[in-house]
């Protein structure tokens, strides 16, 4: 069970989060009250000294990520993504050939929801994404946002082997401490990925809810 701690914004969350288990840590490029500067991010990295526990989450804009982030990720060897924007086959197959991860995030509100992240996959044929990423869907909100995703119509589109062809499935929206086992019970996906959930007051990361969060998830394996 891969556990992922979203929105880290200072070097003592990363350190916090990591030694209490936790896999990756998200670095917010992209919008909202957690985002980082490259100059904000670059000690986080460099802290840790682990550039592999790193996913860097990334906007594209015309089916392309800003070279200038690109190419400071691979300065200090983070080579994972997650991705958001005007994302297209195209994007990924060019993302893998520069040896990046790619996790696609996929907003997952409706059946609507599901058949655009059925409809992207099968388009991707030979370059597909690493991972999904099912997350709330909330206008105008990348992520973040403490909105549950509609676990029951995920784990009814599993059970019907609709995602039979996806990518391993990482399952984000309004996950905490409290809820997180029933989740991976409902869903059981390869990962689970919390930001707000781990929160007392907005950015700062809460060291017991963190350790509570892994704990949770991983009795469930």
């Amino acid at each position: 069970m891969i556990v992922k701690i979203c929105g880290i914004a200072n070097i003592e969350d990363a350190r916090e989060a990591l030694s209490i288990g936790a896999d990756w840590i998200g670095l917010n490029f992209v919008s909202g009250k957690r985002r980082l500067t490259w100059d904000q991010a670059r000690p986080i990295i460099e802290a840790i000294d682990d550039a592999s526990r790193f996913v860097a989450l990334a906007k594209c804009t015309a089916g392309l990520v800003e070279e200038t982030l690109l190419l400071q990720l691979q300065g200090v060897g983070v080579q994972r993504l997650q991705l958001y924007g005007d994302v297209t086959p195209e994007t990924i197959r060019q993302l893998r050939q520069k040896h990046f991860e790619c996790i696609a995030t996929f907003p997952l509100g409706g059946e609507d929801d599901l058949a655009k992240a059925s409809k992207f996959i099968a388009s991707c044929k030979d370059a597909l994404p690493d991972y999904v990423l099912m997350d709330a869907a909330v206008a105008g909100q990348l992520g973040g946002t403490g909105r549950q995703a509609n676990w029951y119509l995920l784990q009814q589109a599993i059970a019907q082997a609709k995602t039979a062809d996806w990518p391993s499935l990482l399952l984000a929206g309004g996950l905490t401490p409290e809820n997180v086992a029933q989740a991976i019970a409902q869903v059981n996906p390869m990962g689970v990925d919390v930001s707000s959930g781990v929160e007392k007051k907005p950015v700062r990361k809460d060291p017991e809810l963190m350790r509570a969060f892994v704990k949770n998830a991983r009795a469930t394996i």
